[in-house]
């Protein structure tokens, strides 16, 4: 009896294996895709399959959900489509919508010495990959992608084929000492003293219709009292209205990134336009580019400018800030600054605009290594003058000479800090 039980179970197994349906093979329809990022397509089935589970081998080139697949960014991967033991596959091939093969994200990493980093990356047709570095002593890169971090600095990353090439940058975090006095002018003594300083002669406008004609005369410039004095007069001379000083330290005291700081007490009046400022030391302006460190206009007492000028923003719009947050501005004396930091944040400058210590503006470089954005990374040079009228200054109240009209500068100071390997 048993041995009948057994070949009745047997049997019946049989019987049940004789009735399941074979799995039909399938296909996919189409089975190449040539696709740009952002593009949705959808996949066919050709044949019968149930239960079908769909995958990405790159997910990061692109996603499929349901045969819909979505591309995300240049490369290559295989969709794929299974039911049960049957598969069958798509190869899509992604390209930048410029017809670009390749890719490396992100465009900057941020890294410490020592640390290291893997780029990820496309290559649209898997043609044969090079990685180099513009400065293997900043960071070096092997042929998988993998990036180390050796000392602080910029360094670019370059992935090429034998069709192309694609970038990103590596920025190597910089360690800093404290900040410490590198030069100063006390305004000591009874007379300016030229090893720092020029003074600037002339009547021609400046570039901003300024009606004062720049004299070296006492009457305008002078050091008394432990300041800089710099006297507007209103007065015939050389065929201008007004007299007033400009000085500048081209070519005797020039400095690259520091916090660069006067001590100034500004006059007071409708039509005056002091100002603390630098520019580079090569080029024309606006190429040479002009950091404004302090600007007024007594049309607005309360009121302070720091702007950044370049090739790309002749007029500061995009970078001029204005500090409201103090009163009785003129006839007080300020301490007027900025900060001017190099490859801070991600590898890019910064240049922050204070006012007694108290920060009110930070703009930070657009373009790492364009001048015609950011042409700060070279040696500028100090501008202290006061301005009469002009496009910023506006009318003069001629009434404002009723008194002195002096903006006095106590000193200008120079903090550096050197880097910590």
């Amino acid at each position: 009896m048993r041995k009948l039980g057994n070949l009745i179970l047997f049997a019946t197994a049989l019987l049940l294996a004789a009735c399941e349906t074979p799995e039909s093979p399938f296909s996919l329809n189409p089975n190449v895709l040539q696709m740009k990022p952002g593009d949705m397509q959808t996949i066919g089935l050709v044949g019968t399959a149930k239960d079908v589970e769909w995958t990405s081998s790159n997910p990061d080139v692109a996603t499929v959900y349901y045969g819909v697949v979505t591309a995300q960014a240049i490369g290559k991967t295989i969709i794929t489509a299974k039911s049960g033991k049957q598969s069958a596959t798509c190869e899509v091939f992604v390209t930048g919508s410029d017809g670009t093969t390749l890719r490396i994200t992100p465009a900057v990493v941020s890294l410490k010495k020592g640390e290291t980093y893997q780029f990820k990356y496309g290559n649209t047709y898997d043609l044969e990959m090079t990685w180099s570095s513009s400065d293997e002593s900043i960071a070096t890169v092997n042929q998988t992608g993998l990036v180390t971090a050796h000392k602080s600095g910029n360094a670019t990353i370059t992935l090429a084929t034998n069709v192309g090439s694609v970038t990103a940058l590596v920025a190597v975090e910089h360690t800093w000492g404290e900040y410490h006095l590198v030069w100063s002018d006390e305004f000591e003594g009874s007379a300016l003293d030229e090893s720092n300083w020029t003074p600037q002669i002339g009547g021609n406008g400046w570039g901003n219709q300024e009606t004062q004609y720049y004299t070296d005369r006492p009457e305008n410039l002078r050091v008394e009292d432990g300041c800089l004095v710099i006297e507007g007069r209103k007065e015939q001379y050389e065929n201008n209205e007004y007299t007033s000083a400009r000085i500048y330290s081209k070519g005797k005291r020039e400095f690259t990134y520091g916090k660069l700081e006067a001590r100034i007490s500004l006059p007071a009046g409708m039509g005056t336009w002091p100002a603390f400022w630098t520019l580079g030391n090569r080029g024309n302006w606006p190429a040479c580019g002009e950091i404004d460190i302090m600007e007024h206009t007594g049309s607005v007492p309360n009121r302070i400018f720091g702007t950044l000028h370049t090739t790309k923003d002749r007029s500061g719009s995009r970078s001029s800030r204005a500090y409201t947050g103090i009163e009785n501005i003129e006839n007080n004396f300020h301490v007027y600054g900025c900060e001017w930091t190099k490859e801070e944040k991600s590898g890019k400058d910064v240049i922050r605009f204070y006012v007694d210590d108290i920060v009110y503006s930070e703009q930070v470089e657009e373009v790492i290594d364009d001048d015609e954005y950011w042409p700060f990374n070279r040696p500028n040079y100090f501008i202290i003058n006061l301005a009469l009228g002009g496009t910023l200054g506006g009318n003069i109240d001629d009434g404002i000479f009723n008194n002195p009209l002096l903006m006095k500068v106590d000193w200008v100071r120079v903090y550096q800090r050197e880097e910590v390997e």
